[in-house]
């Protein structure tokens, strides 16, 4: 039955197959076409199911004068994620023929393929949301800056460092390679410190804005042992080496005179066995859990052995993960008038980011959302860490919901990174980038996609550049990818100035102020301002395609485009449009003869922009984007 195999066909990304396209909302309707191929069809089904359930089998019916089948179905059991394939029996010269269409063999949506045993099909995903719940506008239309606060700048006039811990040490100087001591058991037992503080972030708040940064995301800046604070130790006290409350409301204030909105890292599923909650070393006044059955934080945590077996993160002692179930954690972290969240988001922030969002249950992350929004003086963000596609998350042996509406307005974009990385270093082909990135467009809710905070690098991966097998030409590319790809791009501290690194703990070394790659941090600054000035970057349906050896990418918003076109070998090669691998429902092939990008040559290892102008004629942009412009003030 090998023409059956080849013309039996259905493909997710085209409205001709499915109508609409990507995620939809519950409770809304989805037309599925198929091809029947070329032999007589005597039966043609959906199978369908929600999320667990059995699947139920719908009958297509023949659409006149064609051997096409369609079919419309209701999601009327909610929010949440369907599972779908086909069912189709073809008669033959004596005998029937029952064949499946499915998913491909990468899960990745589209173009699917014909199974013959009914237990060997890969189903599509098809994601139902609650309702459309986008980001607010400052957000989406942001350009965000990660820091790591011990890591960036010294705002002491005599360069001193604040308050600095017992039993840790401090680097002689800022060049200085990051450095963990541990034990026998691969714990740290002194912590390093290069001093970096809020007084130094204000300090260079000039410089952010210069660049074009809206969104300030730091991490975590409560008090806490170690370098990081993500095992905290009092989640209403600022760090004493980071400043003090005084310091953060003054940070709030200059940014926001600025125009910037900050963002704070919330971690709520753990604190440190060092903390006033649990106080496994008695550093704290209050009795903590560890110390006593009595203590009223006990029941904060779930102890299989009182006092020494105890979970925590990932195993990791220093880390007692919080019972976040209990009324108790719930009230403090949120529910009371008085909790962290609604304490810090008083202050003014812009929102949190929340960190290992998938450990957290959708109910608990709902009720930051509620009192964040109840509390917040602007129209806040809520964004989770979660690693992996969002959408089809199961921690904890749960399907997590968090991105159907109500709950996180995004994740952070680690999938994006993958690809870029692996297409740069030739991992994978411009072809399967493209497959990879509409898979991720079709499965995330609309919303969501366009809310996503991209990065492509973090104080948990390794450097952009070391990454990208030190190159300054990837880099560059890689920077452009950030910058125009749908979601808020978020540069990490020091990416923009060339700073290298492997994973943790060199990935955090210190921002090497005065040693910066000038012409990277000019081009980056560029990039900045080219979002902010491009609607079709902020707003623009993504629409990615391969030609030849050549990724490029419309962004269209209305009559607002941009193209890019990126050529990441190491030959130059030339964009012919009638090669267009177009996977999407833009016929790109004829968009870009229109817009009179064809016929073009990209140097190997280089790029090309163009976009509309004022009166929707093509302009390129490439040189704009390369040009040097004055180093940003306040070195």
């Amino acid at each position: 039955m090998a023409e059956e195999k080849q013309t039996i066909y259905y493909n997710s990304w085209i409205p001709a197959y499915k109508r609409p396209y990507g995620a939809v909302q519950a409770d809304s309707a989805v037309t599925f076409t198929i091809d029947g191929g070329k032999l007589p069809v005597t039966y043609a089904a959906l199978r369908i199911h929600k999320d667990y359930g059995n699947y139920y089998e719908k009958a297509m019916h023949q659409i006149k004068d064609t051997n096409r089948y369609t079919v419309t179905f209701d999601l009327s059991e909610g929010n949440g994620l369907y599972f779908y394939s086909f069912k189709v029996v073809h008669k033959g010269e004596g005998s029937e023929q029952v064949l499946y269409y499915g998913n491909n063999e990468g899960m990745l949506g589209g173009e699917g393929k014909v199974y013959y045993e009914d237990e060997d099909v890969k189903p599509y995903q098809l994601t139902a949301y609650a309702f459309d719940d986008p980001a607010p506008e400052w957000y989406r239309s942001g350009v965000a800056y990660h820091i790591f606060v011990d890591r960036f700048r010294n705002g002491n006039p005599d360069g001193s460092v604040s308050n600095p811990k017992e039993d840790a040490f401090i680097y002689s100087s800022d060049q200085d390679i990051p450095y963990y001591v541990k034990n026998e058991k691969g714990e740290v037992v002194r912590w390093d410190f290069f001093g970096g503080n809020l007084k130094g972030i204000i300090e260079k708040l000039p410089y952010l804005e210069d660049m074009g940064v809206s969104i300030l995301y730091l991490s975590p800046i409560f008090e806490a042992r170690s370098n990081h604070k993500y095992d905290t130790g009092d989640y209403f006290k600022i760090d004493p080496m980071f400043g003090d409350e005084e310091d953060f409301d003054a940070l709030i204030e200059e940014a926001e005179n600025r125009g910037i909105h900050v963002l704070l890292d919330g971690v709520f599923n753990h604190v440190g066995a060092d903390s006033r909650y649990f106080n496994r070393f008695g550093t704290y006044s209050d009795t903590g859990a560890y110390q006593s059955p009595d203590s009223p934080y006990k029941d904060w945590f779930i102890f299989h052995s009182y006092p020494d077996d105890y979970e925590a993160w990932w195993g990791v002692k220093d880390l007692p993960k919080l019972n976040t179930e209990q009324e108790g954690v719930q009230r403090f972290i949120f529910k009371d008038r008085k909790s962290v969240v609604r304490h810090w988001t008083r202050k003014g922030i812009g929102g949190w980011r929340l960190d290992v969002a998938d450990e957290l249950s959708d109910d608990f992350l709902a009720g930051i959302r509620d009192a964040m929004e109840s509390s917040a003086l602007i129209d806040p963000v809520l964004v989770g860490e979660v690693w992996e596609d969002a959408t089809n998350k199961i921690a904890y042996d749960q399907r997590r919901h968090y991105l159907e509406g109500g709950i996180l307005h995004g994740a952070m974009n680690y999938p994006f990174r993958n690809i870029i990385i692996d297409l740069l270093n030739g991992r994978i082909t411009v072809g399967q980038a493209v497959e990879k990135w509409l898979n991720l467009k079709e499965n995330y809710p609309p919303a969501a996609f366009y809310s996503n905070l991209n990065n492509i690098g973090s104080h948990d991966t390794a450097r952009i550049r070391t990454a990208l097998q030190k190159s300054d030409e990837k880099v560059w590319l890689a920077m452009l990818l950030l910058f125009s790809l749908p979601g808020v791009p978020c540069v990490y501290y020091g990416d923009e100035a060339g700073l290298e690194g492997g994973t943790d703990p060199d990935n955090r070394r210190m921002y090497p102020w005065e040693q910066e790659d000038k012409q990277l941090v000019s081009f980056v600054k560029n990039l900045m301002h080219w979002r902010h000035e491009e609607v079709a970057l902020q707003k623009g349906t993504f629409y990615p395609f391969a030609a030849s050896d050549v990724f490029g990418m419309v962004r269209l918003e209305e009559e607002n485009w941009v193209v890019v076109l990126l050529n990441p070998t190491t030959e130059a090669v030339t964009l012919r449009s009638e090669k267009v691998m177009d996977k999407t429902d833009l016929d790109i092939s004829s968009f870009l003869q229109d817009k009179e990008i064809d016929e073009l040559t990209i140097p190997s290892m280089s790029f090309r922009v163009f976009a509309s102008d004022d009166q929707g004629e093509t302009v390129e942009q490439t040189d704009h984007l390369q040009r040097e412009v004055e180093y940003p003030v306040n070195r």
